[in-house]
């Protein structure tokens, strides 16, 4: 899987079949950090739900990618929006609607429409 950074609030996923993953970086002022890898995630995450369904669906998904944008928000400064947006030119016209139901169908995409509680706890010691 190839992870391309084409801006420091853009990023694609290619190659969704092939293991492990390789980031490149298209953007010199961009850098890879957490946010980056938040979004790799939520792409990876929509990528593993959209390669069980090609199976289902006899699609090819060699032209498959995956791109995420985001936007920042204030007080507090977070992520304030999310766009993503899925090219397959393998998938016949007629699945175009059923594939973006099961795209929805990741846990990450479920998990930023219904907000995990979230702690933080601090210690000096001890476990973790």
């Amino acid at each position: 899987m190839k992870a391309f950074l084409l801006g420091s609030e853009d990023i694609e996923l290619r190659a969704l079949s092939e293991p492990g993953l390789e980031v490149e970086n298209r953007d010199p002022e961009a850098h890879y950090g957490a946010v980056q890898m938040f979004a790799v995630s939520l792409a990876m995450c929509t990528g593993a739900v959209l390669l069980s369904y090609a199976e289902q669906a006899e699609a090819g998904v060699d032209t498959l990618a995956i791109r995420v944008r985001w936007q920042y928000a204030e007080k507090p400064f977070r992520i304030g929006a999310i766009d993503m947006a899925i090219r397959w030119p393998e998938l016949p016209a007629s699945r175009l609607e059923a594939a973006r139901r099961a795209a929805a169908e990741c846990t990450l995409h479920h998990t930023l429409e219904q907000p995990p509680r979230l702690t933080t706890e601090l210690s000096r010691g001890g476990a973790a």
